[in-house]
């Protein structure tokens, strides 16, 4: 009886969620409303560019004209307010990045441990983020609490991601002699100002009431370590904070490069 009370409860938190992101994305309020947070963790993107060719990353439109791809984040160690959001997970899957902004649209996949104050502070979390570094912002279709495992070999090469019957992900990161990542670039991200880039080895979606369904395995893939905060996002240190989809990085995104030492990256 007690886990259908909670479970009515998270459908209840979800839908109040989901009515606050529409509301949110038109209006762009949700920087008046975000709590002050911290996450820290391991991201992944995945899109259907050409291997270790995606624009979109600096500033760019996608190559094909839209961008089926994820967005992951497994969190380590965090917090919303008082909220721990330790060991939690959270994806954005849709068409994230288009030159046509009416055909834009996502998925948010949020974690199915989570409980009710949780889930509403990671989507709180996503959307503030889409609705400051997106340009412009990815609507919101529906919010959806999925079981999501994540994986992260101790090597810290080999990276997994599944929602059973929704969304498998599997990337390679390469590392040079010294152990560092092999590919890193200055690039527009949620959760940072530089990626890795990886072998993108699966990335199969389908979701029938999202009405999509692809298989870009072999694609594009990105990894980032983060470490994000609110004051990141206040002060305008992203990078995506500033594009402008013209394909060169502009100017305050230039000086935020050379003022965090991104150039050689």
């Amino acid at each position: 009886m007690r886990k259908l009370v909670v479970r009515g409860l998270t459908a209840l938190v979800l839908l109040a969620v989901i009515g606050n992101l529409r509301g949110q994305n038109a209006g762009g309020s949700g920087a008046r409303t975000i709590e002050d947070f911290r996450l820290e963790g391991v991201a992944i993107w995945q899109c259907q560019c050409p291997a270790y060719g995606c624009p979109c990353q600096q500033n760019g439109l996608p190559t094909r004209g839209m961008c089926h791809a994820s967005d992951f984040a497994h969190i380590e160690k965090g917090r919303y307010g008082k909220v721990s959001l330790d060991g939690l997970n959270v994806v954005m899957v849709g068409n994230l990045v288009d030159g046509k902004p009416d055909r834009l649209f996502a998925t948010l996949y949020v974690d199915k441990a989570a409980t009710p104050e949780q889930s509403d502070a990671l989507a709180r979390i996503v959307e503030y983020m889409n609705d400051l570094a997106n340009q412009p912002p990815v609507p919101f279709r529906r919010v959806k609490t999925v079981p999501i495992t994540f994986h992260e070999s101790p090597d810290q090469t080999e990276y997994a991601v599944d929602i059973p019957a929704i969304l498998q992900e599997k990337a390679l990161l390469k590392r040079n002699k010294s152990g560092r990542p092999q590919f890193t670039m200055p690039a527009m991200d949620l959760w940072g100002n530089t990626v890795h880039n990886a072998d993108n080895v699966k990335f199969t979606y389908n979701d029938s009431e999202a009405g999509q369904r692809w298989d870009y395995s072999g694609h594009y893939t990105n990894l980032k370590y983060f470490d994000v905060t609110t004051e990141m996002y206040a002060e305008q240190q992203m990078l995506g904070e500033h594009g402008d989809n013209s394909g060169k990085w502009t100017q305050k995104q230039l000086e935020i490069i050379r003022r965090q030492g991104l150039e050689g990256k």
